[in-house]
């Protein structure tokens, strides 16, 4: 194993000469040359055609990602259309559903007016479908779940930025311990949840919190069609298809197995499984340029709603995932050493969890953060798959004109909102001990 590259004895770039700053907590770097921005990165052995290929893929890739950010950033509309892979995708969604109602269809009429097997056929057909069928989510009633009367102030704000973008009111607001904020609509109502992470929301500043939520409110008014009943549903019942198609090998091998039994079912699922992951793979690329567009045009709205200051502070903070899983992990491992004498001590022990958390991402060197930026250029790595690299996101943020923010949080209404979150604080970070 070929060992991590170091800066010279005195604290120079072995490339450029030029100074390296040193944090023992992470990997140095030369922000001058790049030397050392990416330290798990290995020189690639493989070489001909494949290579090739998966050059000119990422190639080609790093095109279409580049070319659509050049017209977001020129000033083309954001907002999806409705061409040749709108309609594709739209017609994709639209077999799903039909294979789905065609499938409940014939198994009922063979259940109705069959002989013993073609019934029994017609049962295992409507089991699948039932299975398989588009799910409209189910409306929340968890412990992370808030109310207003619980929140009226975190409410409030939400309610004051979802106005400001020309949404409706939120009917549910979940606060969870993940290192993230989403925003969707579930069941038959397709009522609106707005789910927000303690481990993001306790890094931000109040601004860059109201930032969050103007991004996550702009895919309510931004006119995402993969986030829309007829996609969406298409989307989750083909990843159902493929995770119900998939051959398993967990009986291989044990002492049960039988291996016709496992030749048989490889044989019968495997077309259907092939087609779920083509089916899949032709969704994502027909709604990628839609999706992504989408992702611009809610920071946009965030920008609008907060400031460019502001959400650009929030993308610099969701680009610290990584160590902040470690904070976590570390100080769950630590927190489960101690011994409280009571409810009281045990809940300001959790509690603490926050604060130290805030402590250890605050004291981060900006190099490093500029570290992190830079590997996401150099790889065009995103927040997920459906989302434009993260350093392109915070690029157009920089050239929109700083103006003043349509929704500000005064420091009494966010003491209110804190207070509010105390108890959902506590529960979490007991769940993050007791788990991590």
């Amino acid at each position: 194993m070929m060992s991590a590259p170091t800066a010279t004895a005195d604290g120079l770039c072995p490339s450029c000469s030029a100074p390296v700053a040193a944090d023992p907590r992470f990997s140095s770097w030369c922000s001058a040359c790049d030397w050392n921005v990416d330290p798990t990165a290995e020189t690639s052995s493989t070489t001909g055609r494949k290579a090739r290929r998966q050059e000119a893929r990422r190639a080609a890739d790093r095109a279409v990602v580049e070319r659509l950010f050049a017209e977001v950033s020129g000033g083309t509309s954001m907002r999806p259309g409705r061409g040749g892979a709108w309609f594709a995708a739209m017609s994709i969604a639209g077999l799903v559903h039909l294979i789905t109602v065609a499938l409940t269809a014939g198994s009922g009429w063979l259940l109705v007016t069959g002989n013993l097997v073609t019934r029994f056929i017609g049962v295992v057909g409507l089991a699948v479908a039932f299975l398989i069928r588009p799910r409209l989510g189910r409306f929340p009633h968890d412990e992370w779940s808030l109310t207003r009367a619980e929140a009226p102030h975190l409410y409030g704000l939400a309610d004051r930025v979802a106005a400001e973008l020309g949404g409706r009111p939120v009917d549910l607001i979940r606060v969870t311990p993940e290192f993230n904020a989403s925003y969707g609509r579930a069941g038959l109502r397709r009522r609106s949840v707005l789910t927000i992470g303690l481990a993001l929301w306790e890094l931000l500043t109040p601004q860059a919190r109201v930032a969050v939520l103007g991004h996550e409110f702009g895919h309510g008014v931004n006119g995402d069609s993969r986030r829309g009943l007829w996609l969406g549903s298409a989307s989750e019942a083909l990843i159902r298809w493929y995770v119900l198609t998939r051959p398993s090998s967990a009986s291989r091998g044990s002492e049960t197995s039988n291996p016709i039994a496992d030749v048989v079912f490889t044989v019968l699922l495997i077309v259907p499984h092939l087609i779920a992951a083509l089916a899949l793979s032709l969704l994502h690329r027909f709604t990628l340029r839609d999706g992504q567009r989408a992702e611009y045009q809610a920071d946009d709205l965030s920008v609008r709603v907060a400031s460019p200051a502001a959400a650009r502070s929030a993308m610099d903070t969701t680009m610290l995932g990584q160590s902040v899983e470690t904070s976590l992990q570390r100080q769950a491992a630590a927190h489960r050493n101690k011994r409280s004498v009571s409810a009281d001590s045990r809940e300001a022990d959790d509690l603490a969890l926050w604060q130290e958390l805030r402590e250890y991402i605050a004291s981060i060197p900006e190099t490093e953060r500029v570290r992190r930026f830079c590997l996401s250029a150099l790889h065009m790595t995103s927040v997920d798959t459906a989302h434009p690299p993260t350093h392109l996101r915070a690029r157009l943020v920089a050239t929109r004109e700083a103006r003043p923010a349509a929704v500000t949080v005064t420091e009494p209404e966010m003491d209110a909102i804190e207070s509010e979150l105390t108890k959902v604080r506590a529960r979490a970070a007991r769940v993050i001990i007791t788990t991590g």
